[in-house]
């Protein structure tokens, strides 16, 4: 059986792929190598973290307040639209026999 071992230019995984056969036989997952974190660093990160979240919550808020308000304006348009319409019966299918 002629076997051999490539890495795959994707993932990195090494592969045993059967030469007679074309089949691969056997893989193992690429492990990434570890970097030290500090602790500093992963307190910074979270503090930027929650930076962006409270920016994210704060745009948000805005947004919905500026909607309310908007829709507001648009609903008593409408309503005076309406008022001052004359009030007429509505058209139903079986009344245009």
């Amino acid at each position: 059986m002629a076997t051999f071992s490539v890495t795959c230019p994707h993932c990195q995984a090494l592969l045993e792929v059967d030469g007679e056969r074309k089949v691969i036989i056997g893989s193992q997952a690429h492990e990434a190598p570890r970097t030290a974190a500090s602790l500093e660093g992963r307190l910074q990160a979270l503090t930027e973290e929650k930076a962006a979240a409270r920016a994210k919550m704060e745009e948000a808020m805005r947004n919905e307040r500026a909607g309310a308000s908007i829709r507001e304006e648009k609903f008593k348009k409408l309503l005076d639209v309406a008022k001052s319409e004359p009030v007429t019966k509505p058209v139903r299918d079986v009344d245009l026999d």
